[in-house]
């Protein structure tokens, strides 16, 4: 629905810019073309996939990293999290609905079946006509001389004509060329074409418009011809003298009243080049504003929503946190202020620290966040969350946690990463507590005004509004009590970038965005069902995706890993295109180690190279200046394009291929940074796919759909 939805938006804008600029000038033949490639870009733009940074989601950034028995998510704190006893929910009818679906199909159908009557009949009535009245060939056109009265028309090879007057007149000239023009330039087929996707999509009002607009075209383009020869005014009056009284035929390029005043108008119409240019000049940048418009959004994972495997040692420490109803701490049994509990967290290691977090019920839930997120600057990763006496968990909120998740697909990985399919009841308990679940809204909170001042403080905090980026100078326009919930929080010095330099971040939410995020209509308390699929990882990550086939790049680069290792371990591993395979593994997870960031490294396995025995292969020293990157880089470009519209390569040569781009990508990988300004980055062409147990290589542009979300394009 949403697709079509951009289809027609999008055509309707195309349209919009062809009446408002395009068809004022003399750009006839053009402007045919424009709109047909309109149509067919309606349909393929929104198909068409730009990535986009992923908004900073405080739900998923507090779950990552406070999840329950060291699990993450990227959902908002579970039951245990919220601390609060839940509200019985009692079952009810589920009342009639209307089967809106069936209706809205129903309809669709007759609509459908309609116009393909009304298709079939209309193509029908023209062949009758062809088939059973006279033709005659005319100065090398095929006339077909009908007995009843209507205005010249023309359909794909044949003019039809009226045949009392060709017997008495023949055709006059000018009418003669205009229709000749129509049979020779094929103007049929732009007809058919939209007639055709007429009778599948009825419903779509862009489709009647461009069809009005294509045929209007063809006249501009049949008249033009015409006054090359005759004069404006006499083949004007012509026309008049043929249209009055007379009929014609839906498919057929025609005579008819509705167009002639604009077709008037245009025969006397000017064009200067200079404003032509401009015009398609503008066209240009129209074009891509409907691409950014209507192109599906792909978000690009950020850095802080790649979720790092920590190792923990046996040797850790244990500390109790508990925080009372009034949002006081206790440590260890001993009160303790905030600033307190920071120097306590700065002096231990976060990694080695298991923190015991209980709470009481009355406690606020964003008192609860506060204390998550000093536990999370201060990367204490290992919470456990525990229930007092008073707070166990009851029948009724353990039913509401099931119809919750009950219909989703869970998917459990393995430490070899691969993934097995599960649904709620068949979790162990453990796993359960890896999906967050409450059903009760964050509690809202508004800054308090030195809080609200200090974030104008440009140098010290980067801001978000509403998951947008903004300058601090936007503070000035709004109130504390203009947001309804804030989220703090502090970056270490290695996750800076220069963009956002900043020590601090903070993300406000207006009134809309608080409800959208945390309302009882958002998507943290919509029920889950069969289409939505939640991972749990073994790296103590929850996603709320299937990674197995749509990973983020951390978990492709251990995907890829444990099919290494696996190969290596296999009783196959000495055979040649086993190895083959090994060492090409072995090359892609060494290139993309190497280009990982420091910061990111420890999420990742350091790939262990394969024996010499397994391989047979050394790594030859690569080529550290320019020049030789250059002779490198030609090479591989001379073969890459070789008749590459006329000739496939064989397998072999895609495989050398393959290899020949990865030593040219490691070369330009180890160029400094002023030679890399000076020269072109390789790519490879070719997407590299598995069917059927067979290695092939495909374009880029060539894969289908399902072959591109396979590869996460």
């Amino acid at each position: 629905m949403e697709y079509l939805l951009k289809s027609v938006l999008c055509l309707l804008l195309l349209l919009l810019f062809h009446r408002l600029v395009l068809q004022q000038e003399l750009l006839y033949r053009f402007n045919r073309f424009f709109l047909l490639a309109a149509i067919l870009g309606s349909f393929l733009i929104p198909l068409v996939t730009l990535e986009v940074e992923e908004k900073v989601s405080p739900e998923f950034m507090r779950s990552e990293i406070f999840p329950p028995e060291y699990s993450f998510s990227e959902t908002l704190p579970s039951e245990d999290a919220d601390f609060d006893s839940f509200n019985r929910i009692e079952a009810s009818p589920e009342p009639a609905r209307i089967p809106w679906q069936k209706i809205a199909w129903s309809i669709y159908l007759l609509g459908f079946v309609v116009c393909l009557i009304r298709f079939i009949r209309n193509i029908r009535l023209i062949h009758d006509q062809v088939r059973r009245n006279f033709r005659v060939m005319y100065r090398g056109e095929t006339v077909v001389l009908l007995s009843e009265s209507t205005a010249p028309f023309s359909f794909l090879s044949y003019i039809f004509y009226h045949k009392e007057g060709f017997e008495k007149d023949g055709i006059p000239e000018a009418i003669f060329l205009h229709e000749q023009c129509h049979v020779h330039e094929k103007h049929s087929w732009d007809i058919l074409l939209v007639e055709v996707l007429l009778v599948v999509l009825w419903f779509h009002p862009g489709l009647y418009l461009a069809r009005q607009a294509i045929r209007l075209n063809h006249e501009f383009i049949a008249d033009q011809q015409v006054i090359k020869q005759f004069p404006v005014r006499d083949y004007q009056f012509l026309l008049i003298s043929i249209l009055s009284g007379q009929h014609g035929y839906a498919l057929g390029s025609r005579l008819n009243f509705p167009l002639t005043k604009k077709r008037f108008s245009m025969m006397k119409k000017t064009s200067k080049p200079g404003i032509q240019v401009l015009k398609l000049a503008s066209l240009v940048g129209f074009l891509g504003i409907v691409v950014a418009l209507f192109a599906e959004k792909v978000a690009v994972s950020a850095p802080a929503e790649q979720s790092a495997e920590v190792q923990f040692s046996d040797e850790s420490k244990s500390i109790s946190i508990h925080i009372t109803a009034d949002g006081e701490l206790l440590l260890n049994g001993n009160p303790i202020n905030r600033e307190q509990l920071v120097r306590e967290l700065s002096n231990v290691n976060g990694e080695k620290t298991i923190v015991h977090l209980t709470a009481d019920p009355k406690l606020k839930m964003g008192e609860l966040a506060d204390i998550q997120e000093l536990l999370r600057e201060n990367e204490v990763r290992r919470v456990k969350y525990e229930q007092t006496e008073g707070q166990k968990e009851t029948s009724s909120s353990e039913s509401a946690r099931e119809r919750h998740f009950r219909d989703a697909i869970i998917l459990i990985e393995s430490v070899d990463m691969e993934y097995t399919q599960k649904r709620y009841t068949e979790l162990s308990e453990k796993e359960k507590t890896g999906l967050l679940f409450t059903d009760k809204p964050v509690e809202k909170k508004s800054p308090d005004a030195a809080t609200y001042e200090a974030w104008k403080n440009k140098d010290e905090f980067a801001l978000w509004i509403d998951g947008k980026s903004v300058n601090n100078t936007v503070l000035a326009k709004y109130q504390p009590g203009d947001f309804d919930w804030y989220f703090q929080s502090g970056v270490k010095a290695n996750a800076r970038s220069a963009r956002f330099p900043q020590p601090f971040q903070v993300n406000l939410y207006s009134p809309k965005h608080y409800e959208e995020s945390f309302g009882p209509n958002s998507e943290m308390f919509r029920p889950r069902t069969n289409r939505d699929t939640i991972t749990l990882t073994q790296r103590n990550v929850t996603w709320m995706k299937d990674i197995s086939r749509f990973p983020d790049p951390i978990t492709a680069f251990l995907q890829k890993n444990a099919r290494y290792e696996k190969l290596k371990a296999s009783p196959d591993a000495n055979k040649p295109e086993v190895k083959e395979e090994i060492q090409r593994l072995f090359e892609e997870l060494e290139d993309a180690y190497a280009k990982t960031p420091d910061n990111r490294k420890k999420m990742l396995k350091k790939p262990i190279a394969p024996s010499k025995g397994s391989t047979g292969k050394t790594v030859a020293a690569l080529p550290q200046n320019k020049s030789a990157y250059w002779n490198l880089y030609s090479k591989y470009e001379t073969r890459v394009n070789r008749n590459r519209l006329f000739e496939k390569f064989s397998q072999e040569e895609m495989s050398q291929l393959e290899k020949e781009y990865r030593l040219l990508d490691k070369t330009f990988a180890s160029l400094s940074l002023e030679d890399k300004m000076q020269v072109k980055k390789p790519s490879f062409p070719f997407a590299r796919l598995t069917k059927e147990g067979k290695v092939i290589y495909k374009k880029m542009e060539d894969l289908t759909e399902e072959e591109k979300k396979s590869m996460a394009c």
